[in-house]
């Protein structure tokens, strides 16, 4: 359903094989699971870039196995992700479009667990080249109320993320 090649966002990207209808799902994406304090050991060695983790939970990341780890960033996304770490198509997608999803919606880093000297670590310059692109790539709380609701409405937020709005977060 996927491959990968170049893409005019970064580097290379994941593309449809064939067409994609909206509420399909694309992949379970899979890697190894891996501490916040692992992961700081490897951000500070260079082992792992900041856009590279994948957070399932305010304490664990994965390190996406390939394909995956190629699926890029976009402000104005045609997939997102239910449960864990399942993709879902949130609009028809055509066979060779490159499948995006906004990473805002899979981060919100807890300030005990990373200390406050990380949190600046977490931001991203955006390369989407959208109409709305954001410029920055910020953790999910950040984001403008009216994008925080439409995730919301479709559905596309990981499990920890909705979990933190019933808790922490009313918009």
């Amino acid at each position: 359903m996927i491959h990968i090649k170049n893409s005019s966002i970064e580097g290379k990207g994941i593309f449809a094989s064939s067409d994609i209808k909206k509420g399909e799902i694309i992949c379970h994406m899979t890697g190894n699971p891996i501490s916040v304090e692992e992961l700081k050991k490897r951000y500070v060695s260079g082992e792992v870039r900041v856009d590279d983790p994948f957070q399932i939970k305010d304490d664990t990341y994965l390190l996406l196995d390939s394909p995956y780890l190629f699926i890029n960033h976009s402000c104005s996304p045609n997939s997102g992700i239910r449960e864990v770490s399942i993709l879902v198509a949130i609009k028809d997608i055509k066979k060779e479009e490159e499948i995006t999803y906004d990473y805002s919606t899979t981060e919100w880093s807890d300030r005990t667990i990373w200390g406050i000297d990380w949190q600046e670590k977490w931001i991203m310059k955006c390369n989407c080249k959208s109409d709305n692109c954001r410029k920055e790539v910020k953790e999910f709380f950040l984001l403008p109320d009216e994008l925080k609701k439409d995730y919301s409405a479709k559905k596309i937020l990981p499990s920890f993320i909705l979990e933190k709005i019933n808790k922490n977060l009313s918009f």
